[in-house]
């Protein structure tokens, strides 16, 4: 047998294994399962607060938001392990409760509010100096374009008129999305095309209408070379 039948055999072997579709993800060795989406889904429902009278109803978070928060959590753990972060006892917990309008000792809030914390911290921790690349800004421009926020044939605009804060912003959610790659590149991140496109925001923008969007996001495992098998 060729040594290129060997290396195809295996290739494929590697490809069986990590494509089981009662798993949502695979973390390097780690398997989240669907069952465990499943309880923490059903948990995050039974947690929902009804609105008051006369308040608009925030939309609960969906399975695909309790999947993501799962592998992020995971994920950031050992980002934050691999760059001397450690969560600290009050990750703000109660906020996320409140913004989510969910009772605050559900899974989900913890998980939530475990990312947001992790983000914030590396942010802190990361370089905030120089200038943000141009390929950053070009991907921060498309997203508010996306978004109805700016013209598409303004870029060299925009290039030039954000403010340097902002462009510092860019720059230290930059560093932090490559350190959040760096890790899940080697973690071989693999997510179950249900529940793609699947990343971790480190950047948000409010639009006009008031609600919250990512702006620069750390991708989980792209939707063409995601092994999973979806399932229905």
């Amino acid at each position: 047998m060729s040594v290129a039948v060997v290396a195809s055999l295996a290739v494929a072997g590697l490809s069986a294994c990590r494509s089981e579709p009662t798993v949502a993800a695979y973390i390097g060795d780690t398997k989240i399962t669907e069952d465990r989406v499943d309880a923490v889904f059903d948990e995050t429902r039974a947690a929902v607060i009804p609105p008051k009278e006369g308040e608009q109803p925030v939309p609960a978070p969906t399975r695909a938001d309790v999947a993501r928060a799962i592998i992020g959590a995971d994920v950031l753990a050992q980002v934050g392990k691999q760059h001397n972060v450690t969560l600290p006892a009050d990750i703000g917990q109660a906020d996320a409760a409140s913004t989510l309008h969910l009772r605050p000792d559900a899974e989900y809030v913890q998980l939530y509010a475990t990312v947001k914390a992790y983000v914030t911290l590396l942010k802190q921790g990361a370089a905030a100096t120089g200038e943000p690349t141009e390929a950053d800004l070009r991907q921060v421009f498309d997203v508010l374009v996306a978004n109805g926020e700016a013209d598409a044939s303004q870029f060299a605009q925009f290039q030039s008129q954000l403010p340097a804060q902002n462009k510092q912003l860019v720059v230290s959610a930059a560093a932090v999305r490559d350190q959040i790659n760096e890790v899940t590149g080697p973690l071989r991140v693999r997510v179950n095309p249900r529940y793609q496109p699947a990343s971790i925001s480190v950047l948000e923008f409010q639009t006009q209408n008031g609600a919250v969007r990512p702006l620069v996001t750390a991708p989980l495992g792209a939707d063409d070379t995601a092994p999973v098998s979806a399932v229905s």
